[in-house]
């Protein structure tokens, strides 16, 4: 479409051109989705179902390859947690995905972003990234039958998230059970140490 024809219209219906321009952090958000890039800098929650659907279009597309002929999924992680529904479900697909899935903390990692990033193939982290491992807190209302229904299966969702921090760091089932009844933080050195991040970035080309 001609370029004066779109600036013409635009003038007439009262448009500000700027206003037509591409949002700069869709753009931004599209690239990096070319080179299979995607940041959680926000809560969990079922609005990042979208990463879902990503991982399986990538999937697709490396369907037949080796998995050294891949291209890795890179996650950048720097959330306060969320929804622990939503992070069981991005945690299965991480683990099901054979694209190679790499997890890079910048910052904050905590509560259900935490089992996210310690679901994913590789764990880097930067310096002053860090970690909140906790139990979390549940919302739970109506009736006494209705409670304890939401109470018991609240029970076995943090039985279950205690099993895979056993399982996916280097910590003791007594360190875990000892320090996950509250905000548990763990800086670079004890993260490193205890297998929640695999390697340090030192060198930017190590997560380009």
């Amino acid at each position: 479409m001609d370029k004066d024809f779109i600036e013409e219209l635009l003038l007439e219906s009262s448009i500000d051109p700027n206003l037509a321009l591409p949002d700069p952090g869709l753009v931004l958000h599209y690239a990096n989705l070319q080179n299979r890039i995607i940041f959680i800098n926000e809560q969990i929650s079922d609005e990042l179902m979208w990463i879902v659907n990503q991982i399986l279009i990538w999937n697709r597309e490396d369907k037949g390859k080796k998995i050294e002929e891949r291209t890795p999924i890179k996650i950048f992680f720097n959330s306060a947690g969320g929804d622990l529904d939503v992070e069981e479900i991005l945690v299965s697909v991480i683990e099901l995905s054979k694209t190679p899935i790499y997890g890079i903390a910048l910052g904050l990692v905590a509560s259900a972003a935490s089992l996210i990033y310690l679901a994913c193939h590789k764990r880097y982290a930067f310096k002053n990234a860090y970690w909140i491992l906790h139990k979390g807190s549940a919302q739970i209302s109506g009736d006494y039958n209705a409670m304890k229904a939401a109470m018991d299966d609240y029970e076995k969702q943090i039985t279950k998230m205690i099993e895979f921090y056993i399982t996916h760091t280097g910590y003791t089932e007594k360190e875990i059970k000892q320090n996950i009844n509250t905000d548990w933080y763990v800086r670079i050195d004890e993260a490193l140490e205890n297998n929640i991040a695999t390697d340090l970035v030192e060198d930017i080309d190590i997560v380009l």
